[in-house]
């Protein structure tokens, strides 16, 4: 089984993810170059980029059987995530996974987008878009 949590300032305030999403796709892009010579196309391997990851999901405003949390309902989850966002600091993604060959992650990110509406049923449905944070090393 799946869980996600996020998490500000070294846990000062933590949140599990109510409802996981079906899938989870992690970007892992490198900033190669191209260019062409008078002869042939080349491509320089660059830097590693900044890898992301985009969770689309819900928040519901009911209790459902399925649901991994029920400490916050709808708009409570929205209004923590904005508040955290307005505090400018990066965040701690965590997900876990119960099989030891599965997707697991621990990371300071940022949140770079974060979309939501109210469906019909009056649930808050999102898409929060996720990027790693490295923190500068200072020697």
């Amino acid at each position: 089984m799946i869980s996600i949590f996020l998490s500000i300032n070294n846990n000062e305030e933590v949140f599990e993810l109510p409802v996981v999403p079906e899938e989870l796709e992690k970007q892992s892009p490198w900033q190669n170059e191209e260019f062409e010579t008078m002869r042939q196309q080349l491509n320089l391997i660059g830097l590693k980029g900044l890898e992301s990851l985009e969770i689309s999901s819900f928040f519901p405003i009911r209790d459902y059987p399925f649901l991994r949390s029920r400490e916050m309902w709808g708009m409570e989850y929205v209004e923590t995530i904005e508040r955290w966002r307005n505090r400018r600091l990066p965040l701690r993604l965590v997900i876990t996974n119960d099989n030891p060959h599965g997707f697991k992650l621990n990371e300071a990110v940022t949140i770079d987008e974060f979309n939501y509406r109210t469906g019909k049923n009056g649930d808050i449905y999102y898409t929060m878009s996720l990027k790693w944070f490295p923190f500068v090393k200072v020697n």
